[in-house]
């Protein structure tokens, strides 16, 4: 089906001249990048490092297509100098006291105020971004960023005490990426006494700028490092031996392979995918304000990607009218316009928008744009597709900027179902003047950040990210802080990496040394099956495992799951979810407690059964008592408010199907006797989950 377009929007035309914002000069820009002869290397322990015989690539205005300047491409040794760096940093750096560091931070802060309008110029020439994103948001919040967690540097040894930080950290960032969110990842890892490393595309001056402001405080050259180079060089960033955990940013394809390749070894990872958002509009919204919502969250250059926006049946006419009415009033032009709503992306990005655009129409899928934009590339204008089939790949794929992909629905449990019906997590709006109504599908929607009657609210306090395929990583607020914080005294993550591990069969043979089913002949014995939705069953491939006591005495089977087994208890936790998660935080105590007493009832029985496995007897009732009482203490803590080297592997490696976030062990016990270890605060982090709900209010 043919796009249609509306015409340029009205002009109110004063004798034969337009008046506007005159575009702000991007002189400070060039007369900067001809400090460094038109050349950008990368910016390593304090001073700038432009290794010979290296390829480059230019620098471009995405507009004009004019070469501003050549960026030099880093290699595998000059990764390798940046993490010595950082490493040989850290050891001062986390040794000072937090207030130290939070007057370096402030000092940051402070400078960046005084060269903002260099700032603000570069990232929107370089990027296409309209200026006046970069001017009053990014370059404030960056401000805020610092001032914020220079307060959390300042009070660490109290209010994270028992913490420690975890070392270099690796942030690896798209070709999408605004140096904002370089800030909201560098400065909680630096307010804790981390040092990092990024590694930026090719051709972004910004975070050069940046590393070098940071760089010419001093004393502390060498926290912030920042190389400029290809996506191969990811993989060569995230294993060098001094890296302590890769903070990625990027598309989840991207995120899969660097989980399967970091799979085993020493360097944690925290994984922030995808761009795309969604708005969920219902009948008692104020339309008029929630296409607002929908300007801010894809046509304002805010954001990074595109939209889904989910509009209820009865509303669904009048709210299309008033979007496209709004469309026609939206300008796009050079970024440094200070009167444009809508920059340019590159040619890159044009492509991809055009890619999708192009097959949401051979699918059926009807296309509405419109704006005052050029018509030479890389511009693109606002996009609303409407009408696509659910089933048809472009409904499954992520939505590209500056796309707006439409979609009816009848109730609020249909919005939830559609909503939650795809595998990314990021951040939605929900538009509705009935509080309740906004509160219920806000608590429903499977995303990690949820504004109510607003889109893309940000603030340094309050905890942002994503869940399932969007990633499992945390900025802002005392979340962004244990990003990069471990508990004190943890022994360093060693690589338990095995070559020889095949993904395809682990886990699926069963060892030679166990029977096929129960033992020939008549046995005492009792059987043990799998307990799997609230009774014991006998497991699929019947085979089972014999208990044996320290004299070699059978006692009993237990049951071998197979791979039906694993998705029969997956699929019973997930229908179990809903009921247990709907719960009141009392209703969850007394089961816990329920359970501490059952345990203490048969105390004597448990006991006696771990004493033929070996244990004491007085070391059987210590444990059996401490089982109990940590259900008394995490039932207490709710009212309030060993696997092996291989298995490790494998399970980090596995886990980029989902993408869901791991905790495993890497065959290091655990001391769940003590108090840190079985009942501490590193417990609590790793078992839930934090949403963001931001409800406005006042003017």
């Amino acid at each position: 089906m043919a796009a249609t377009r509306a015409g340029p929007r009205a002009r109110e035309i004063f004798t034969s001249l337009e008046y506007g914002p005159v575009p702000e000069s991007h002189a400070c820009a060039l007369a900067w990048l001809d400090t460094q002869d038109r050349c950008l290397g990368h910016y390593v322990n304090g001073k700038w490092l432009k290794p010979e015989h290296r390829n480059s690539v230019p620098c471009q205005d995405p507009i004009t297509g004019e070469n501003l300047a050549s960026c030099l491409q880093a290699q595998a040794e000059d990764v390798a100098a940046a993490v010595e760096a950082a490493r040989m940093a850290f050891k001062g750096w986390s040794a000072h006291p937090g207030v130290v560091r939070a007057q370096h931070l402030t000092r940051l802060a402070e400078v960046i105020q005084k060269h903002q309008r260099l700032l603000w110029t570069l990232e929107s020439l370089v990027t296409g971004r309209a200026v006046r994103e970069v001017r009053d948001g990014d370059v404030q919040l960056a401000q805020q960023l610092l001032h914020y967690h220079a307060i959390q540097a300042s009070t660490q040894e109290e209010a994270l005490a028992g913490w420690e930080p975890m070392g270099v950290i690796g942030l690896i960032l798209p070709p999408t990426f605004s140096f904002l969110e370089m800030m909201w990842r560098i400065c909680p890892a630096l307010a804790v006494g981390c040092t990092v490393v990024a590694l930026v595309p090719p051709a972004s001056p910004a975070p050069l700028l940046l590393a070098q402001l940071a760089g010419e405080l001093g004393p502390f050259p060498g926290i912030l490092n920042v190389l400029s180079g290809p996506a191969s060089l990811v993989p060569i960033l995230a294993s060098q031996p001094g890296i302590r955990k890769v903070a990625f940013c990027g598309a989840p394809e991207e995120g899969r392979a660097l989980r399967r390749s970091l799979a085993g070894e020493c360097a944690e990872l925290g994984l922030a995918l995808g761009t795309e958002s969604l708005l969920l509009l219902t009948d008692t919204a104020d339309v008029d304000s929630a296409v607002e919502g929908v300007v801010d969250a894809a046509w304002s250059d805010r954001g990074p990607g595109g939209l889904r926006l989910l509009i209820q049946e009865s509303v669904w006419d009048e709210a299309m009218r008033r979007l496209q009415e709004r469309m026609g009033r939206l300008r796009s032009g050079r970024g440094l316009d200070g009167a444009v709503d809508m920059g340019a992306r590159g040619a890159a990005a044009c492509d991809l928008v055009q890619r999708f655009v192009r097959e949401a129409q051979s699918q059926g899928a009807q296309v509405f744009q419109a704006g005052d934009v050029p018509s030479e590339r890389p511009f693109y204008p606002p996009t609303l597709v409407s009408n696509l089939p659910p089933a048809s790949p472009c409904a499954q794929v992520e939505v590209p900027w500056p796309v707006v992909v439409a979609s009816p629905f009848r109730t609020a449990k249909e919005a939830l179902l559609v909503a939650n019906g795809t595998p990314r997590g990021g951040s939605a709006s929900v538009w509705s003047e009935r509080l309740g109504q906004a509160l219920e599908l806000g608590y429903g929607l499977q995303v990690g950040t949820v504004w109510i009657n607003a889109h893309g609210l940000r603030d340094p306090s309050v905890p942002t990210g994503g869940c399932k395929e969007s990633g499992c990583s945390w900025h802002g607020g005392p979340d962004g802080l244990y990003e990069y914080l471990r508990p004190s005294g943890t022994p360093a993550r060693l690589s338990c990496l095995s070559k020889n591990l095949n993904y395809d069969t682990f886990g699926l043979a069963v060892p030679s040394t166990l029977p096929a089913g129960p033992e020939i002949g008549p046995s005492p014995a009792p059987p043990y099956g799998l307990f799997v939705g609230g009774r014991f069953q006998a497991p699929g491939a019947r085979s089972s495992r014999p208990i044996r006591d320290s004299s070699g005495n059978l006692h009993g089977y237990v049951a071998e799951g197979g791979a039906k087994d694993i998705r029969g208890a997956v699929e019973a936790a997930h229908q179990a979810f809903p009921g247990w998660a709907g719960q009141s935080p009392g209703a969850r105590a007394a089961l816990l407690w329920a359970l501490a007493a059952a345990l203490e009832r048969r105390k004597s029985t448990l006991a006696s059964r771990l004493e033929r496995q070996g244990a004491e007897l007085k070391a059987a009732e210590a444990e059996v008592e401490l089982s109990a009482r940590r259900l008394r203490a995490w039932g207490a803590r709710v009212q309030a408010q060993g696997h092996t080297l291989q298995g490790s592997q494998f399970v980090e490696w596995a886990s980029a199907g989902n993408l869901k976030p791991v905790w495993a062990s890497r065959g290091c016990p655990r001391a769940w006797d003590q108090e840190a270890e079985g009942a501490g605060p590193e417990l609590g982090l790793r078992v839930a989950r934090t949403k963001a709900l931001w409800l406005p209010m006042g003017d």
